[in-house]
């Protein structure tokens, strides 16, 4: 794990991998995360766009990104 920041709660927004490779860009690309770009400045996009193209987990249906979600309920 690589810290890269903090949000504004203190909780560390990271880099993770193994040797086989960084697990945030997998997570991304196989559709089990999205990007938070207010921290990753645009870092998965490519893997996000991969994503979307092939409706790969999130992206193969309907859903609300977290930080909307959580606008309008808190």
């Amino acid at each position: 794990m690589t810290e890269k920041d903090r949000d504004r709660y203190g909780r560390i927004v990271a880099v993770c991998g193994t040797d086989a490779g960084e697990l945030n860009a997998t997570m991304v690309r196989r559709g089990w995360a999205v990007e938070y770009t207010q921290f990753s400045k645009g870092r998965y996009s490519q893997e996000k766009a991969e994503a979307q193209s092939e409706g790969m987990g999130i992206w193969s249906g309907r859903f609300e990104m977290p930080w909307d979600w959580r606008r309008q309920h808190h």
